[in-house]
């Protein structure tokens, strides 16, 4: 059995991939994500992906201090570079205004400080803003980061599992070659760190697809629409259970028809697979076809696209689901059955790229999707 993707084109997609080992090894050090990167990577290199001629793999770079301080405060980008000596455990008097600053700056607790987070930091937004800029010369068409797409970051703050906002920075390079960003975001979690940057811009939409229940982080993206601070921020909140079919049918009636009125000149999806059936965090029921419609139909828009990674707590799924996305980008066919790599025995006891549904009760009634619906296409008509 093959996974179908697409079918011909007439033309090669001009496809980047951000990647290197020694990147894989920094990235598998996020606390969030332990090894993850390197079975992603391992998963696609695995099927071959990066050997095919359509496909040019480019090194991560680090940013530049000035880079980061496009968006985020000096002060933070500062201690941010330079805080992983400190001891989160030592109370002498001497560190407690530096053990205040990991509070003050958000790194305690979901975004403890890590041995090499500095340098990650530095390489995960180093990238995505290479690949905004290999997009905004024309060198390519589509460029993967999965490693990029931290969404909860802010300004002068860490949060949410994201020490840096990868993202805001990449829009910010994009639009010097593209004005006009519409940027997409299924993770299960609102991307309230995007959506705080861009709130009061008329050249950057932020659509936000996620869950939203009492006690779910963040708390925000409840969905009052229009958005009583900016009709550039759209939320489509969600509740447990989503399946397949609910999230083709939102994507068809309600993201479709925000592009088509908002006209973007570029397009930036984030990917979060924690809506993957069987995710430790997630509440959703998601598997290979509802991430794949989605991803399809923005690649059938014909514009510049960044598709970049994000949440995904089971690597297993999180490999299977980008590996999956890399082919269909590339339209090529690949095996439903796991090859042999290092990390085969992570997909036992199937060995099957394909995802077990999920089996949690679909709390979207057809009722409830119908009110979301009118509340975005009327937003759609404003923005």
């Amino acid at each position: 059995m093959h996974l179908a993707t697409s079918g011909k084109r007439p033309l090669p997609r001009r496809v980047a991939y951000v990647y290197s080992p020694e990147y894989a090894e920094l990235a598998s050090l996020l606390p969030s994500n332990i090894d993850r990167s390197k079975k992603v990577h391992a998963l696609v290199e695995a099927y071959s992906l990066l050997k095919l001629r359509d496909l040019c793999v480019i090194s991560p770079r680090k940013a530049t201090v000035k880079e980061l301080c496009r968006y985020h405060s000096r002060d933070f980008v500062d201690f941010l570079r330079t805080v992983e000596n400190i001891d989160e455990d030592d109370d002498d008097d001497e560190d407690d205004e530096r053990i205040d600053k990991l509070e003050e700056y958000g790194l305690q607790q979901d975004c403890s400080v890590f041995e090499g987070m500095a340098s990650y930091a530095e390489h995960v937004a180093g990238s995505t803003i290479e690949a905004a800029a290999l997009l905004a010369e024309d060198a390519f068409d589509v460029v993967i980061h999965w490693d990029g797409g931290r969404h909860h970051a802010q300004k002068d703050r860490a949060e949410g599992f994201c020490y840096i906002s990868d993202i805001v920075l990449g829009i910010m390079e994009l639009q010097k070659g593209f004005p006009k960003v519409i940027y997409i975001d299924l993770d299960v979690h609102h991307g309230d760190g995007v959506e705080n940057a861009f709130q009061f811009s008329d050249k950057v939409l932020t659509v936000s697809l996620h869950h939203f229940a009492e006690g779910f982080y963040p708390g925000t993206g409840n969905g009052r629409l229009p958005s009583p601070r900016s009709k550039a921020v759209v939320n489509i909140p969600l509740k447990s259970g989503l399946t397949d079919g609910n999230l083709i049918r939102i994507f068809d009636g309600m993201i479709e028809p925000l592009k088509e009125s908002f006209s973007p000149d570029a397009i930036v999806l984030q990917c979060g697979v924690d809506g993957m059936a069987g995710d430790t965090l997630g509440k959703w029921n998601l598997g290979l076809d509802g991430y794949g419609h989605c991803l399809k139909t923005i690649l059938s828009w014909k514009k510049p696209l960044i598709v970049l990674g994000g949440g995904g707590y089971k690597n297993s799924s999180a490999a299977r689901c980008y590996t999956y996305l890399t082919s269909t980008i590339l339209e090529r066919d690949i095996a439903d059955d796991i090859p042999e790599h290092e990390y085969f025995e992570d997909y036992a006891p199937d060995f099957q790229l394909q995802v077990e549904p999920g089996r949690q009760p679909d709390e979207n009634t057809k009722e409830y999707l119908k009110v979301v619906q009118a509340l975005v296409n009327e937003q759609a008509r404003n923005v």
